[in-house]
């Protein structure tokens, strides 16, 4: 199990949880009530996280809130480095105004999120690159 070191900046910020044994991510919750007056609204988690080295925090749209209210993050996937230290904030954005907006009061799951091990890489120049089967095909030249 990885150790993540977390700081709760507001008097209602919840700790992230897993809502089941198998869950692949964690639950990140709202720390104050939230209106969805437009398109988009920025949420509070009030918490920051102390990520370890090597990994990398990728931060998700909850699928409840896809199918039920068609709401989703506005950036489709967050990517939080392990040398950040602010707080953790969630932009929602809804794709159709009509929805009923998700359940935005203290203590709703608002997004999930996991730790993933990232490696850098060095780059090295080259004057060319190795043959391959698909070579420089784009989109559709795999067949699918």
């Amino acid at each position: 199990m990885i150790n993540m070191k977390i700081k709760l900046n507001h008097p209602h910020a919840k700790v992230p949880t897993y809502a089941t044994d198998g869950s692949a991510c964690f639950d990140l919750y709202c720390a104050e009530v939230v209106e969805m007056l437009s398109d988009t609204v920025t949420i509070n988690t009030g918490l920051s996280v102390e990520i370890p080295e090597g990994f990398a925090m990728m931060v998700y749209s909850r699928s409840g809130h896809g199918f039920k209210s068609d709401t989703r993050l506005s950036n489709s996937v967050g990517v939080i480095d392990s040398d950040y230290r602010g707080e953790v904030m969630v932009k929602l954005r809804k794709d159709r105004l009509l929805s009923t907006p998700p359940d935005l009061r203290v203590g709703s799951r608002i997004a999930q999120a996991m730790l993933i091990p990232v490696n850098q890489v060095s780059f090295e120049v080259a004057e060319q690159l190795s043959e391959s089967f698909r070579g420089s095909g784009g989109f559709g030249s795999s067949g699918a």
